[in-house]
């Protein structure tokens, strides 16, 4: 079975740290190279979210010739 390409990572924050933070993860792993995203997030009782967030394991290599 072929290795899955993505990584995927599981995290839990208040509201105003997990979009900080969800920021930063988007300017260490660019979405044009990563294909980084949000895959799923939901509310928990404990006013914290929890998110799943999503990135390739090696970077997409830019076209030299664009």
């Amino acid at each position: 079975m072929p290795k899955d390409p993505f990584i995927r990572e599981k995290f839990t924050r208040e509201r105003s740290a997990a979009r900080k933070f969800a920021q930063e993860y988007f300017e260490r792993y660019p979405k044009d190279r990563y294909q980084t995203e949000v895959e799923s997030w939901r509310n928990l009782q404990s006013a914290n979210i929890e998110f799943t967030m999503k990135r390739l394991r090696e970077p997409i290599e830019a076209d030299p010739e664009s």
